[in-house]
């Protein structure tokens, strides 16, 4: 999809910052990764473009972190969903604000919810040939699949912490 005034170039990889991650505690699954990225965030089982996290079963996770590829977002978002039928695993997923929009993506979340988390701010992506990321031209929002739908306004300052967010999931505290 080409926007009016965005340039695409050869950089189509575009991560997201550790601070980010680490905001919503330690994740055991990323679906949508490479190997440095899931050793920087400290995530021992992943997927990457060539295992292929869509055609993996994602229920054996407790709690999974995707930053899917732009144009099959709402693929990753499908699977999330099923998954969480069947699991009722924590899964988080970043989007661009405006993806929560469209009929995709209220198709994929038909009688189910997601917990909303909203910053007052862009996130600055890292560039996957090592440029430092810009603001881009769209917000991000994540989102927690759940059963209701609710919504959590988040600093952006929180987000570029280096530290995790202090509230976190009973699961984190307790262990296994």
């Amino acid at each position: 999809m080409a926007k009016g005034n965005v340039a695409f170039t050869k950089d189509n990889e575009y991560y997201t910052p550790k601070s980010v991650v680490d905001y919503f505690g330690k994740f055991d699954y990323d679906p949508a990764t490479t190997k440095e990225k899931a050793e920087e965030f400290g995530i021992e089982n992943y997927d990457t473009i060539e295992t292929d996290g869509l055609n993996q079963d994602w229920t054996k996770y407790k709690k999974i972190w995707i930053n899917p590829p732009f144009t099959i977002k709402h693929k990753f978002l499908e699977k999330a969903y099923e998954t969480y039928r069947i699991a009722k695993n924590d899964i988080y997923i970043l989007f661009p604000i405006e993806f929560l929009t469209t009929k995709r993506m209220t198709n994929a979340s038909q009688n189910m919810g997601g917990k909303l988390f909203i910053p007052n701010g862009r996130i600055n992506f890292e560039s996957g040939l090592g440029k430092k990321g810009k603001s881009p031209a769209f917000g991000s929002v994540v989102l927690k699949i759940q059963d209701y739908w609710e919504v959590e306004f988040i600093n952006i300052e929180d987000l570029k912490a280096e530290k995790p967010n202090k509230q976190q999931n009973i699961f984190d505290l307790i262990g296994d």
